[in-house]
């Protein structure tokens, strides 16, 4: 099936990817995910706004969003005052993750859990 000139439209830049292009593209309209257990809402939330933006759609059938634990949210950014950004990160880093499986380009990782953004205590 081909994107109506709207969705082209809409996903132009999408489009000239040479890993999503059109048939991807088409894959990510196809594709829906969720929120797992456990992960922090933060994280998910940005997450879900990329893969929204991209054109997937949330639904409770679709596949499993893994984004990190608060924990590991916390543990990432090395103080309290960093919680923001380090969930801004983490969700993008998700949702990237997310968007290679869905277009068959590789498997998701796991962020390095050496990473930090502050070695404040």
């Amino acid at each position: 099936m081909s994107l109506d000139a709207t969705a082209q439209r809409r996903y132009a830049r999408q489009l000239l990817v040479g890993e999503i292009g059109e048939a991807g593209q088409q894959r990510l309209l196809d594709a829906r995910f969720r929120h797992g257990a456990g992960g922090a809402a933060d994280a998910y939330a940005v997450a879900a706004d990329y893969l929204e933006r991209a054109g997937c759609a949330s639904d409770p059938s679709g596949a499993v969003l893994r984004v990190p634990s608060t924990s590991a949210l916390m543990r990432f950014a090395g103080s309290p005052a960093l919680a923001e950004p380090a969930a801004a990160i983490l969700g993008a880093f998700s949702a990237v993750e997310h968007l290679k499986e869905v277009l068959g380009i590789g498997a998701a990782r796991e962020l390095p859990t050496e990473l930090r953004l502050s070695d404040e205590a």
